[in-house]
């Protein structure tokens, strides 16, 4: 019999107890409450298919609904002996972000159908707009656009759900960024083996290091800041609002005191007096993840990438990582069951879910780190990604906005394909993103409070003179 579900806030005072369950008593909840998840998303009138990349969540979403259809149950409006179709993106191989070659054999190990779309520079850039629109927001990376083209791939096969991976990383501890707030603090709620706390703090000095970096020492290592304290001292809301590049505002857009503290208003506004006054006593993980899944999962990674890229070719996305049975039950397991240390000295994330997982995927998979999707993000002068940039963030386009400085963007685009500095690379991504937003939804020229002023004065002027 399963133990009773608890909600995520039950979480608030978790750490402070041993958990009681043993660890093959949770990687076996897991396991089974994954699979409860995937058999319900396999009824459908349509035909169901599962998108395949080479990281652990969707590998496992598919050998689950492969082992699910070898013991005779149904997927969509297939037959009983029909194969498991899977999709997938590939980029090219030299970008340093394709993933398709441990696609190709997860599907071969798997025996299933596999239909892969590759995805050139050149299918980058005419995606590109189209991609943008349905998208309704700029993101600073082009992984939208390959979301937006395997939802294409599904509908030209003639399907009409995808069952995919998203939310593993947000409910198990999957992002390098997590790391810090696991280490901030000792697991209490664990009753295994875990490192010394004089070990544990000089790991959590060295990823923090080593994450500042990645960040261009962008983040605020000190935990004295008002923000920090609010969110229980996690770093994670810090790297979340360093990942976006910042915007060259004009000053009268920008607050009275010029200042834009997104991590304040994380913690303002994401239930923040739950996170003010009682997230200190979940662990930190805990609360870094909450506030990951309260922003960027619900507003950014479900949304671009994924319903609405969805919605543009009438597909239908399915979670089974954010069933709420399995959801609640996760939440509710020592920090140290989803990012555990291997014996090479590495940490190593979701361990749980690598351990359910285990007699369903590869062992290529089971033993494979954390590898981010995205896009690439170097291309070469003259290409087809140089010349749509150099058409789209222009100083008269960019000033047509309203909202942002426009001089030097030109030069800016240069500098990105001559130094292939990402942050810059993102920058001028999201301002083509707004160019083609306000083309394509008519968006008026954004006016000041100072400018609308003058303008209802005028007005206001122009009746007298007409009375």
């Amino acid at each position: 019999m399963r133990p009773p579900l608890l909600s995520f806030t039950d979480t608030i005072v978790y750490q402070n107890f041993k958990d009681p369950r043993t660890e093959e008593e949770m990687v076996q909840g897991v396991r089974e409450r994954l699979v409860d998840s995937i058999r319900e998303r396999l009824r459908a009138d349509v035909k169901v298919g599962v998108s395949l990349s080479g990281g652990i969540d969707s590998s496992v979403v598919a050998g689950i609904v492969n082992h699910l259809l070898r013991e005779g149950h149904q997927i969509g409006s297939e037959s009983e002996n029909e194969r498991l179709s899977c999709f997938g993106i590939a980029f090219d191989e030299d970008s340093g972000f394709d993933e398709s070659s441990t696609a190709n054999r997860t599907a071969d190990f798997l025996g299933v159908k596999f239909h892969k779309k590759h995805m050139n520079e050149e299918q980058l850039a005419n995606c590109f707009a189209d991609a943008t629109w349905h998208n309704e927001q700029p993101n600073p990376d082009l992984n939208f656009i390959g979301t937006y083209a395997l939802s294409e791939l599904f509908r030209e096969k003639g399907f009409r759900v995808n069952i995919n991976g998203q939310g593993a990383d947000e409910i198990l501890g999957g992002y390098n960024i997590f790391l810090p707030d696991f280490l901030r603090e000792p697991d209490h709620s664990f009753n295994g083996p875990t490192v010394s706390d004089s070990e544990r703090e000089a790991e959590l000095h060295k990823s923090e290091e080593t994450l500042n970096k990645v960040y261009q020492g962008r983040l605020d290592l000190s935990g004295t800041s008002v923000a920090r304290r609010q969110l229980n001292n996690t770093l994670t809301p810090a790297q979340m609002t360093a990942a976006f590049p910042p915007l060259p505002f004009k000053k009268e857009f920008l607050p009275s005191n010029n200042k834009v503290d997104p991590q304040l208003t994380y913690a303002e506004s994401i239930h923040g007096v739950m996170l003010n006054e009682l997230s200190q006593k979940w662990h930190p993980l805990h609360t870094a993840q909450y506030v990951f899944s309260k922003a960027h999962l619900q507003n950014l990674l479900l949304s671009n990438l994924g319903d609405r890229g969805e919605m543009a070719h009438s597909i239908e996305g399915r979670t089974p990582f954010l069933d709420h049975h399995l959801t609640e039950y996760v939440n509710n397991l020592p920090p140290s069951m989803k990012i555990r240390r291997a014996e090479n000295g590495e940490w190593v994330e979701k361990y749980v879910l690598r351990e359910a997982a285990k007699p369903f995927i590869t062992d290529e998979i089971y033993k494979k780190r954390k590898h981010p999707y995205s896009a690439p993000v170097e291309f070469p002068k003259d290409g087809p990604m140089y010349k749509l940039l150099k058409e789209l963030v222009t100083e008269e386009n960019v000033a047509s906005l309203g909202f942002l400085k426009a001089k030097g963007v030109e030069q800016l685009v240069e500098e990105v394909f001559e130094t292939k500095e990402m942050p810059a690379f993102r920058l001028v991504i999201c301002l083509a993103q707004w160019v083609v937003l306000q083309r394509r939804f008519g968006v008026a020229h954004a006016r000041s409070e100072a400018e609308l002023l003058d303008v209802s004065e005028l007005k206001e002027g122009s009746n007298v003179m007409l009375g």
